[in-house]
């Protein structure tokens, strides 16, 4: 998985950095809010370890900020020991809280718990077409012909919606709503990312993994490999 560490203390920050590579994650670093909350904006991870008190944004608002845009996994790490402080953190967003000193070996065993459940609950690999279209739901990767492609963030989000429900036209609305809940997306809009999907993953002209239904929607309609 890929874990964004955001810690301001150099020594646990590298310690957690440590094991969490030891057990085969991609880990980004990071020692400030205001860094960390740009890195959120350009890059997709699937667990945030995250101390509270930070230079720059702290990291209560730091959550609240990451929620307006993304549902990643936030463990927060904190020397913050009173009930109503862990209530909080969790009611803002965060999905769990550990109190300072904690054991590194018991956050390395949340995450692993947390990627066996990601690993049942999604796919590790969607593949179309004899494997000419191959998403990885867990690192957000498109790979067409073996070739990575690159999708935007809300490209990608369309596509994974649409292709999780192949036998469902979705009007622009409905995608609107399940994609784009927390932005002031328009109906056109999705109508451009559609083309720009299909520019990037489609088989050939006129052979395209997304169908129009002129009037109703779009729906996906790749051969799912068995």
């Amino acid at each position: 998985m890929k874990i964004l560490i955001v810690e301001d203390y150099p020594k646990i920050n590298q310690m957690l950095a440590i094991y969490a590579r030891k057990d085969g994650h991609e880990v980004k670093q990071v020692y400030d809010g205001e860094i960390a909350l740009e890195t959120t904006k350009n890059e997709k991870f699937d667990v945030i370890l995250l101390d509270l008190m930070l230079p720059g944004i702290q990291g209560e608002e730091l959550i609240k900020l990451i929620r307006k845009v993304s549902d990643v996994y936030i463990i927060v790490l904190s020397a913050k020991i009173d009930v109503k402080d862990r209530i909080d953190v969790i009611t803002i967003g965060a999905d769990d809280y550990m109190t300072k000193p904690f054991s590194i070996e018991e956050v390395m065993a949340k995450i692993r718990n947390l990627e066996k459940r990601l690993i049942l609950n999604h796919p590790n690999i969607y593949t179309f077409n004899h494997s000419h279209l191959k998403v990885l739901p867990l690192s957000r990767e498109v790979y067409v012909n073996n070739e990575l492609i690159y999708l935007t963030q809300y490209e990608y989000d369309v596509l994974m919606y649409l292709l999780k429900h192949p036998n469902i036209v979705f009007s622009r609305e409905a995608i609107i709503e399940h994609c784009f809940s927390h932005s002031d997306a328009f109906d056109r809009v999705i109508d451009v990312f559609i083309k720009n999907i299909r520019k990037k993953i489609d088989l050939l002209p006129g052979q395209s993994y997304i169908k129009t239904h002129y009037g109703v929607g779009y729906q996906f309609v790749g051969e799912r490999d068995e």
